[in-house]
């Protein structure tokens, strides 16, 4: 009887060991790795970087199985480009809102003309009774 009990206290220590090694494999690759969410249309992506090496991969889900590509940096010319095309977006912002700036804001204008009207209405009413007064 004590034979079965020692075997059965050496599976729960055993078990037990087990589950805090696995505790700290977790807890040591949430501290190695950091997720970011992508904002994709039609697909759920996150950004997996490496802390330890600076690796990062795509990570994506495909058919229920969450699979994981690594991501190439860019070449010189590549990224040459990019930075190319940044600044002329950006350029073209700038000329965009300056140009924005410059035109008259409808709302405004609307606005202006009604109040103008009620002005020349009200105007054109006091004219009137200062007329029939005249006339009495």
């Amino acid at each position: 009887m004590q034979t079965k009990l020692r075997h059965r206290l050496w599976r729960y220590a055993a078990a037990f060991a087990f589950a805090i090694s696995a505790l700290t494999t977790t807890s040591a690759a949430a501290e190695r790795f950091q997720m970011i969410e992508l904002n994709e249309t039609g697909s759920r992506a996150y950004l997996r970087i490496d802390l330890e090496n600076g690796a990062v991969s795509r990570c994506e889900q495909e058919n229920a199985v969450w699979q994981c590509s690594s991501v190439t940096e860019l070449t010189a010319e590549q990224e040459t480009g990019l930075k190319r095309r940044i600044d002329e977006l950006e350029r073209r912002v700038d000329r965009l809102e300056a140009k924005q700036a410059d035109e008259p804001d409808m709302a405004k204008l609307e606005e202006a003309l009604d109040m103008s009207e009620q002005v020349m209405r009200r105007f054109f009413s006091m004219v009137q009774d200062i007329k029939k007064d005249m006339a009495e």
